[in-house]
Formats: structure tokens, C-alpha cells, sequence
């Protein structure tokens, strides 16, 4: 058995109704994502987050514009992450 590609992209938002708000609306739209602990490496008011495969990030980019979240979300990528660390993690994109 093959371990599945690590989900590289860490979407992080201010309040938790809005990671349970972006979870609805990515799952259904058939984006595959994990609800994780906000790595340490990166800050957040809010202590959960979402892993998403950054293949899909011009998906949650089109879906995200769509919705109405209370504050901005930020979108950091690592090409090393896993659930516990957010590897070597860069800001790529803010929604506002």
C-alpha cells in the first residue's frame, strides 16, 4: 500500500463558523480536505484549519469568492507538510 500524496495547502481563518463555513462548501464541491490543528510554525485566531491538495487551489479560489466569510483567509503552501507541521510553509495567497 502507497502512502497518499500529503495535502500541501494550509487555509487558515479567523473564527472556527468560518473553517466549518469553508468545509461545507469545499466538500461540496468535491474537494478532497482535512481538518487539522493550526501547525505551530504558523498563527491563526482560530485553532483549526484546512488541508487541501494544492492542485485544487484554483477551485477553492473560484469557491471562496462565491461565499461570505465574516474576515480574510489566508492560504499558505509546503511542499513538505503533514498533519502535525506545516513544513517549510510561505503565504501564497489572502482572500479577503
Amino acid at each position: 500500500m502507497t502512502n497518499p500524496k500529503p495535502m500541501q495547502l494550509r487555509l487558515l481563518f479567523h473564527s472556527i463558523h468560518n473553517v466549518m463555513l469553508a468545509e461545507e462548501l469545499l466538500l461540496k464541491v468535491g474537494i478532497e480536505i482535512d481538518m487539522i490543528p493550526v501547525p505551530r510554525e504558523i498563527s491563526s485566531d482560530c485553532g483549526m484549519c484546512l488541508a487541501c491538495h494544492s492542485k485544487d487551489l484554483d477551485t477553492i479560489r473560484t469557491n471562496f469568492a462565491k461565499a461570505h466569510f465574516t474576515s480574510s483567509i489566508m492560504i499558505y503552501e509546503s511542499k513538505t507538510a503533514d498533519k502535525t507541521s506545516a513544513g517549510n510553509c510561505k503565504l501564497i495567497l489572502t482572500i479577503p
